[in-house]
């Protein structure tokens, strides 16, 4: 587990510890504690979530199951990488889409006209750029706090330019739908 994921868990048990402590220690003389409000659970997304004008994905894929990275160009040095988000075969989702009955599967054929978009619905925005796509690491850090190793593709989030040697990582928006046995992120290691 990287030390941003670490620190994010770490973070999210002292808010929950925090929350379950309100109201704690009070007594009836204080009056009546006021009623704690349920979390509402995290809309999936519909074909036409906040998308760009005249994008639509209809049907609305599943949510993320992993991100896949692969290298797109080798140019010795200087590498561009390629990812895409993979989504579980839920209600025979792959099936409807052409892939057939595997366990999981990109949101569209390569160019079907509702692949990007589709993509976008599954990724969200990356953090640091605020573009569709994921957001890049280098390590466990941002891709921009290195610039000598690591850079967001000019056109594309979905890919980024590795310069060195590590572990690079692609990683859907926080707080965005992943199915049960998921991970919003994928790693490759550049060697």
């Amino acid at each position: 587990m990287s030390l941003r994921h670490l620190v994010l868990a770490s973070t999210a048990v002292a808010a929950a510890l925090t929350l379950a402590q309100c109201g704690a220690g009070s007594s009836p003389t204080e009056g009546p504690t006021p009623p704690v409000a349920t979390p509402t659970p995290t809309p999936t997304p519909t074909p036409d979530s906040g998308l760009p004008p005249g994008m639509t994905c209809n049907p609305t894929p599943p949510p993320i199951l992993r991100m896949h990275i692969g290298v797109f160009d080798d140019s010795g040095g200087r590498k561009v990488l390629d990812s895409k988000p993979l989504v579980a075969n839920v209600d025979n989702y792959c099936d409807r889409m052409g892939f057939g009955s595997w366990k999981f599967c990109d949101t569209r054929p390569e160019g079907h006209p509702e692949r990007v978009a589709c993509d976008y619905l599954v990724t969200g925005k990356a953090e640091d750029t605020g573009r569709w796509g994921p957001t890049w690491f280098y390590g466990s850090d941002l891709c921009a706090y290195f610039p000598d190793a690591c850079a967001n593709h000019s056109s594309n989030q979905f890919m980024a330019v590795a310069k060195a040697k590590g572990t690079y990582e692609a990683c859907a928006a926080e707080g965005w739908p992943v199915a049960s046995n998921g991970t919003r992120c994928g790693t490759i290691e550049i060697k």
